[in-house]
């Protein structure tokens, strides 16, 4: 793998990853703005925005933008973050230039049809209903809701029906000029592209511009205590509970204490041979689902939970055993091994093969929103394999501690 970067005068980043043996490219136009940066009083602004990603431009009808991508595209989407929107294609390497030039025109010059607009809302709220409608996601947005007092975190990025039915056209576009400029733009190509190739093909389509837009930074309020610290959503016609204890972390902690509280979360909830899986399904059958997961959302927080699905009358039953497994120290040393082995050889694999390209994407875009150097990705497979060969209990009953 090699990492390059090139950064314009105006802003402009444009960043390339070189996988060997790949016949593929993947391309990326990303904007450093999402759903944090919602309106308040248009919650979805930006999903809307990228919903509207190709429905048409200054010189290509719909139509034109579909035949495009039957022929060339063996990917196009696109996708909102809390502190990116990403514009995704992917083709075969040879056809660099016609996609470079296909995406730079979606990405700079929508023109977000009224008629069009209209249709897309339609289905967004159902997209939305969708969410409403799974019991999980409602209780993860119940749980950021109380975690988190102003952290943007605590905001579903879909939105609501009520902030995407407020959305205009003239919005869209007001927007757009605020916040599509090159100063606020990275250009992301990995796989089989060459860098100075790729510098050429976007400098060609994305012209000068020293328009600056505005950033926001947010606090991670990991030191600061849930506005509740117990809650119930109550659903009616559910024949299970589902039950989530959560807590915040702090963004500021460095790479080794990232993968033990990973490794962690692994050991507690992680698989069907962790903790939470033999003492809650294993020996009293109380759950279906059982586990916990270390998430990190990237530049903004990070939290752990722990999460089961469970029959309405076993709730306190099942959180005193949760909690229990939480908060009782690690002694199985030969589990910690055997899991730290197996993740040594998931990794180890990675970093030979090279050929996790959305992993290297994700980390790439990672490292945008925390605003970390991108080259930092080019060793983070080598470093993560030294940091899980050293980690032992004791690291783990640190983390658990705090």
């Amino acid at each position: 793998m090699k990492i390059n970067e090139t950064i314009r005068k105006d802003g402009l980043r444009i960043i390339s990853c070189r996988l060997p043996h790949r016949k593929r490219v993947w391309i990326d136009l990303i904007a450093r703005v999402g759903s944090a940066y919602d309106p308040v009083d248009k919650t979805g602004f930006f999903h809307c925005f990228e919903h509207m990603a190709f429905k048409g431009t200054k010189k290509r009808s719909i139509k034109d933008i579909q035949s495009f991508a039957r022929k060339n595209l063996l990917l196009f989407n696109a996708h909102t973050d809390k502190l990116l929107t990403v514009y995704e294609v992917s083709a075969i390497d040879r056809k660099l230039p016609q996609v470079c030039e296909y995406l730079c025109d979606i990405y700079f010059n929508s023109i977000f049809p009224a008629g069009e607009l209209q249709k897309e809302k339609r289905a967004i709220h159902l997209e939305i209903a969708r969410n409403n409608d799974n019991d999980a996601v409602t209780a993860y947005e119940a749980l950021y809701e109380h975690l988190y007092k102003s952290n943007p975190v605590r905001r579903h990025g879909g939105g609501t029906i009520e902030g995407i039915d407020r959305i205009r056209r003239s919005d869209l576009i007001a927007k757009k000029s605020t916040w599509y400029v090159p100063s606020n733009t990275i250009a992301l190509a990995i796989g089989g592209v060459n860098h100075v190739d790729f510098v050429k093909e976007i400098n060609r389509h994305i012209p000068l511009n020293n328009a600056v837009a505005p950033r926001k930074y947010w606090r991670d309020e990991a030191s600061e205590p849930p506005l509740k610290r117990e809650f119930t959503v109550v659903r009616p016609k559910r024949e299970k509970t589902i039950l989530i204890l959560g807590c915040k972390i702090p963004l500021d902690i460095d790479m080794r204490t990232t993968e033990t509280f990973s490794m962690f979360s692994k050991m507690i909830g992680g698989s069907n041979t962790s903790r939470l899986w033999n003492e809650v399904r294993e020996k009293r059958g109380l759950a279906y689902t059982i586990g916990s997961s270390y998430f990190i959302v990237a530049g903004l927080a990070d939290q752990f939970s722990a999460y089961a699905e469970i029959h309405p009358s076993k709730d306190r039953e099942v959180e005193r055993i949760i909690w229990k497994a939480l908060t009782k120290p690690i002694f199985e040393s030969r589990e910690f091994d055997e899991l730290r082995e197996k993740t040594f050889d998931s990794f180890e694999i990675r970093a030979f093969e090279q050929s996790n390209v959305e992993g290297y994407e994700n980390l790439i875009l990672d490292k945008i929103a925390e605003e970390k150097p991108v080259m930092e990705v080019e060793t983070e497979d080598k470093r993560r394999l030294e940091i899980i060969k050293s980690l032992s209990l004791k690291d783990l009953n640190a983390v658990q501690r705090q």
